[in-house]
């Protein structure tokens, strides 16, 4: 008899359906376990959105969670096109009267005209001097024209600081040499050894290049190399840059123009009142992210409410602070609305800014005591390797890859499963059909003797 290769078709019972609900039936535990590794995934991509909420809490504290945190100066300087500057947190509020008599500026040299770009200058070898230190430049047939030379010089590995370039007007072209950087000691000089035309220092040929300032002069001094020289409150302050950092502590001057004028260091207050707005917004982002979880994926998590229940624990502490004579936020204008949201009085906290600066400071950035500081400690504890978070997280994806070895063994028994049921059915639709066949035979062959 020829083997039945689909189930049912020997005995034309539905056995496919009946595999298939009886598989449906022994896959239940399984859909079980899938269902819940997607809740696992659903809370894994929770504490993902959560912990973003947490970086940006932890960068708001921070920002007020130093003293130096509230040292933010700005420097305004009363005519910008003499000198402009900046400060830095190490700064301190003052005024100061600055005398810009010279500006910092680089050597240029050029030389004289020549017919064109292409013109051929001479052999040897170029020993170009930036301050103390040189380099040498070998200029040999390839590429002894005007160009040719411009080119070596850039391209040489050891350039200690110039830079060639040429300039074309109406008497031809010019060899013209800058120095990278201002100041004295930046100053060009260019020596000649080995010239074709067998003389070192003479105005043809490379030597046509040789300057020294004070000696021999072949090159025209387009400008000279000098210092900036600033009188600040009638102290001389000399610099080879036009950018001059700490002449005033944490102040750096950027010279423009000789001139005299007047700089203003100042406490930013705007940028600490836009601080405070930071710190009271990463709060209620923080607060609407965990009441988020709490009714979504994350529902009656432990993690979320020992966070949630530490921070209300710091606003309700309502301990001394060393250097503030303050001890509730709401001293000094940040406070909570009905519905727990945080809030700033701009003009109470601009205020206390004028009146108790230190206190107002200390309020949040006192050492184990500001409020910004223990929320910054916190959130690090939070956030750190083997923390909070990070225990959590390792925590379900242990599960989850606890749940994908118990997946791999059910589908292997499943597989097994319906192997052995196709194999019962089909065995079971063999012999039926076997039985069938011979039952029509006997009805046949009895037919036929009734027929006699």
């Amino acid at each position: 008899m020829a083997t039945i290769s689909s189930l049912g078709v020997g005995t034309g019972l539905d056995l496919e359906s009946i595999v298939t609900g009886l598989m449906d039936l022994e896959r239940q535990p399984l859909d079980r376990l899938e269902s819940k590794q997607s809740i696992i995934n659903a809370q894994i991509s929770a504490y993902g959105s959560f912990k973003s909420k947490l970086d940006s809490f932890q960068t708001a504290m921070a920002s007020l969670a130093s003293a130096s945190s509230f040292k933010v100066f700005q420097a305004n300087s009363q005519d910008e096109d003499l000198f402009t500057a900046t400060s830095s947190s190490s700064a301190s509020a003052g005024s100061y009267n600055i005398d810009v008599t010279q500006v910092a500026s680089r050597d240029k040299l050029a030389s004289s005209a020549f017919t064109d770009y292409n013109s051929i200058v001479g052999e040897g070898t170029l020993s170009i001097s930036v301050g103390s230190e040189s380099f040498d430049v070998t200029i040999d047939s390839g590429n002894s024209s005007l160009a040719g030379i411009r080119t070596a010089i850039n391209n040489a590995s050891d350039n200690t600081g110039v830079t060639a370039s040429i300039i074309t007007d109406d008497s031809g072209a010019r060899l013209v040499l800058t120095s990278n950087e201002t100041g004295t000691e930046n100053a060009i000089s260019v020596s000649v050894s080995g010239d074709s035309d067998g003389n070192n220092t003479d105005t043809s040929g490379l030597s046509a290049f040789v300057y020294s300032s004070g000696g021999t002069e072949n090159l025209s001094s387009i400008s000279t190399a000098k210092d900036a020289i600033v009188n600040i409150d009638g102290f001389t302050t000399t610099s080879s840059s036009n950018s001059i950092a700490n002449a005033i502590d944490g102040v750096t001057l950027n010279v423009k123009d000789v001139g005299s004028s007047t700089l203003d260091i100042t406490r930013n207050d705007e940028a600490i009142l836009e601080s405070v707005n930071e710190f009271a917004s990463a709060y209620n982002a923080l607060m609407t992210e965990i009441k988020s979880q709490r009714s979504g994926q994350l529902e009656a998590d432990s993690t979320l409410l020992t966070i949630e229940r530490q921070v209300r624990d710091v606003f309700n502490s309502g301990a001394s602070i060393t250097g503030s004579s303050f001890s509730y936020l709401v001293e000094a204008g940040i406070s909570f609305d009905k519905n727990g949201v945080m809030t700033v009085d701009e003009d109470k906290v601009n205020e206390v800014l004028s009146s108790d600066f230190n206190s107002f400071a200390n309020l949040f950035s006192a050492e184990g005591e500001g409020f910004a500081n223990r929320l910054e400690s916190l959130a690090d504890t939070w956030l750190q390797t083997d923390g909070l978070i990070d225990s959590r997280e390792e925590g379900l994806n242990s599960r989850l890859k606890r749940m994908d070895s118990q997946k791999e063994q059910m589908e292997a028994r499943l597989e097994m499963t319906e192997t052995r049921l196709r194999a019962q059915y089909a065995a079971m639709d063999t012999l039926v059909s076997s039985l069938q066949s011979q039952g029509n035979y006997l009805i046949s062959q009895l037919s036929a003797l009734n027929s006699k």
